[in-house]
């Protein structure tokens, strides 16, 4: 089978752009990670109709002129307008129980799968100019955008099947097993499902949760770390919606008194996503919460992250270390987890054997032996270690440093010549070692492992296309402590809003605080000095750039707001 031709050959091929091009395009794609024939049409090098006839050759998909093209009524029909605008796909023509549809682009090819799946029939892919699609969906669905509201309206026309939703609802705790398994079969619940799953992937929501209240349901996601809400079912259909996601995490469909943890797998959108799914019973039913861990999109590079320079070099300086204790610390959310494995990237090479141990394992890192936690056979954090050792590793990550046992194990790995990459939940830096030695583990032992502690969180970043350069009033420069004179010579930016982001945000980026501790330091912690002071002696004695003055420094160079970085470390 011959092999696939890359963009870029294929535009020099065709004589659309020169090799001088296409290199400063590359170029530019490795600074900012975006699509390079993105680029090269930004740039000006190609036109956005010649690339996407070169992107159809190469992606083997027809290319029509949508302006020529007779649409078949019967194919609006069968389409919902929600799925339309929110995929900007039109229906060109349905025969044979075939939807042919047009998209702007070949990344939207991924979708085939699943507006198959939430249809029920075979979907064909054409490729076609943006704008004309765009304007195809106005003159045929309207120019008012739809909801996924809309589709629940759309997907309750089938009146039988939502009257048996109904009845089996008003059942409440005494609805049978079967009842359950059948309602969660149902073709509205499926495809409902189908459809909040499709949404939260297509707008990178890291959280869903699933509320029942007296005279409410919602379901929110969240995106950016901020909560929006996404629908309100009838109560039947979302009733059935928690035994749709309890059967497919493998969970308890019968049990609503106790809480229960289960795991979903899914190819979404052409990316594999894993959903991990706990409930927990409130007055008025359970309430469902699903992590969504998007393998698809993770991009573990240390590069990416949002660390600076100079904690480029600090960072890059710590994992050169053949042993010791790489801690990363904050808040449940706050991207630990993904540091912990840009540094694995970096470490990981062929020379090197990376064994990790974590509750769940999020992420799969090619050439590391990942060990998953199992609590309730006794396989704990402290017990694996024992046994990692054993292996023969390099590098150990362990997923959590969650008690005296687990932390004294990690100490003697260190020892032992490991590095020893973990995490913690506290606030800040200096609070990491005070919560280890909190924990009973002897100063003196930290002192000669730990080699490093970097705590961070993570804030919105101003969409580059809409922020707007400003000048804060006194009270908001307060907080985040400075003062009008302080403030003289940097630049601010607030959020404005604009069809390619949401809200004046797109993305998000890491703060950082990096502490590598020095004998004044550990002298003020065995001295039991109070917080304040020790972390005064972090910043004086180690060097220490705290969380707030990297978010100072983001500010003014016009990555986040104000606003962003007051939320993270407000009062710190």
């Amino acid at each position: 089978m011959a092999e696939k031709k890359l963009l870029g050959e294929m535009l020099i091929e065709n004589g659309l752009i020169t090799e001088e091009q296409l290199t400063k395009a590359l170029e530019e794609q490795r600074k900012s990670g975006h699509f390079l024939g993105r680029i090269l049409v930004d740039l000006g090098y190609v036109s956005e109709k010649d690339l996407k006839r070169v992107l159809s050759i190469q992606a083997g998909v027809e290319m029509i002129d949508l302006k020529n093209t007779v649409i078949d009524q019967k194919a609006i029909q069968v389409f919902p307008s929600a799925l339309a605008k929110a995929y900007e796909a039109i229906p060109v023509k349905f025969e044979n129980n075939v939807l042919t549809l047009a998209v702007g682009d070949t990344l939207s090819l991924n979708i085939q799968d699943d507006i198959t799946f939430v249809l029920g029939y075979k979907t064909k892919m054409v490729l076609a100019d943006s704008d004309d699609i765009k304007e195809a969906i106005e003159t045929y669905y309207g120019k008012e955008m739809e909801t996924i509201d809309d589709l629940i309206k759309w997907l309750s026309q089938d009146v039988e099947e939502m009257e048996e939703l109904e009845s089996v609802a008003s059942q409440g705790e005494y609805a049978t097993i079967t009842s359950l398994e059948e309602i969660a079969s149902l073709p509205p619940v499926v495809k409902l499902f189908d459809l909040i799953l499709l949404q939260t992937v297509r707008d990178n929501a890291s959280d869903v949760h699933l509320e029942p209240f007296e005279d409410d349901f919602r379901v929110r996601y969240r995106v950016d770390g901020v909560l929006y809400d996404m629908v309100h079912p009838p109560k039947g259909l979302a009733f059935a919606l928690f035994c749709r996601f309890k059967i497919m995490a493998g969970m308890d469909i019968a049990e609503r008194r106790l809480p229960q943890d289960g795991r979903i797998e899914l190819s979404i959108m052409g990316r594999a996503v894993d959903l991990r799914v706990n409930t927990v019973p409130t007055v008025f039913g359970e309430c469902l919460a699903i992590r969504v861990l998007d393998r698809g999109k993770t991009i573990f590079e240390l590069e990416n992250l949002g660390l600076s320079q100079q904690d480029m070099e600090v960072v890059n300086n710590l994992i050169k270390k053949p042993n010791g204790i790489i801690l990363a610390t904050g808040p449940t959310g706050c991207g630990k987890t993904t540091t912990l494995y840009a540094l694995l990237r970096k470490i990981n090479t062929p020379d090197v054997k990376v064994i990790t141990t974590e509750d769940p394992v999020e992420y799969m890192l090619e050439g590391a032996v990942q060990v998953p936690i199992r609590e309730h056979i006794g396989l704990t954090f402290a017990k694996c270690l024992r046994s990692i050792l054993r292996q023969d590793p390099d590098v150990i990550l362990v997923g959590e440093v969650r008690d005296f046992e687990t932390a004294q194990m990690a100490i003697q790995s260190s020892l032992t010549g490991h590095l020893v990459l973990s995490t913690l939940h506290t606030n800040d830096a200096p609070t990491t070692i005070v919560r280890l030695a909190d924990m009973k583990v002897e100063t003196f032992l930290l002192a000669s492992t730990i080699e490093g502690v970097i705590a961070q969180r993570l804030v919105r970043v101003l969409c580059p296309r809409c922020k707007q350069e400003y000048r804060p009033e006194p009270a908001e420069l307060l907080q985040i402590g400075l003062t009008p004179e302080k403030a003289e010579g940097m630049k601010f930016y607030k959020p404005v809003g604009c069809p390619f982001c949401r809200g004046g945000y797109k993305g998000r980026v890491g703060m950082f605080e990096i502490l590598i501790p020095q004998p004044p330091f550990w002298e003020a912690v065995l001295t039991g000095r109070s917080l304040g002071e020790i972390r005064e002696v972090a910043v004086k004695e180690c060097g220490m750039k705290t969380l707030l003055d990297d978010g100072l420094e983001k500010i003014n160079l016009g990555i986040t707001s104000i606003e962003e970085v007051a939320r993270e470390v407000h009062g710190y």
